[in-house]
């Protein structure tokens, strides 16, 4: 997962994600394939919780009580 600086990088890159056409991820033996629905999904959890961790909210997706 990449880990971001800023709040912005990782929302520009979520943003690029969710715009694109036609994204391919790699495969377990280095080929690419055309991203499933779930492997989209994951991308995009990753930078939803690097954005929560930037905001210090990170008890958004560890389920913790307020």
């Amino acid at each position: 997962m990449e880990e971001f600086d800023n709040v912005k990088e990782a929302l520009k890159d979520a943003i690029e994600i969710a715009e694109s056409k036609g994204i391919k991820t790699k495969a377990g033996n280095d080929k690419y394939h055309s991203a499933t629905a779930e492997d989209i999904q994951e991308l995009m959890q990753e930078r939803l919780y690097n954005i929560a961790d930037l905001l210090g909210m990170s008890d958004l997706y560890l389920n913790e009580k307020d």
